[in-house]
């Protein structure tokens, strides 16, 4: 065969499927981005920081053992010895107030936390 006579044949794809790849890949790009945006508002929103009006300790008859799994895979063993349960009064969109019951998970932030403070909600709704 000679290579001299060998023709290549290139395809060459209408002006239209280009204009279409394009369009369904600016489609999926708005998508993404919209989902993206939508994803963060939820968060956004799940801040809320209100006013500590009331702690409570409810004590057990015998502490027990709780195991906590952390993100790295620590997995930590400690004594509680009941709940450690504070509420928090947040200003609400509406000017009305909203009370959340936060559970926290150990003594040393309960007692770190005063009648009266500032206390972020958010991160203890959306876990």
């Amino acid at each position: 065969m000679d290579k001299s006579n060998a023709r290549v044949y290139k395809a060459k794809a209408p002006l239209s499927v280009w204009l279409g790849a394009l369009a369904i890949g600016g489609i999926v790009l708005v998508f993404i981005l919209l989902a993206v945006w939508q994803m963060s508002s939820g968060i956004t929103e799940a801040k809320m920081t209100g006013t500590v009006v009331a702690k409570e300790f409810k004590p057990m008859s015998e502490p027990e053992q709780q195991i906590t799994l952390h993100k790295a895979g620590e997995v930590r063993v400690d004594q509680v010895a009941g709940e450690y349960i504070i509420t928090v009064e947040v200003l609400q969109k509406d000017r009305s107030k909203k009370s959340y019951t936060v559970w926290l998970n150990d003594k040393v932030r309960y007692d770190a936390v005063k009648v009266g403070d500032n206390f972020d909600v958010g991160p203890y709704l959306v876990r």
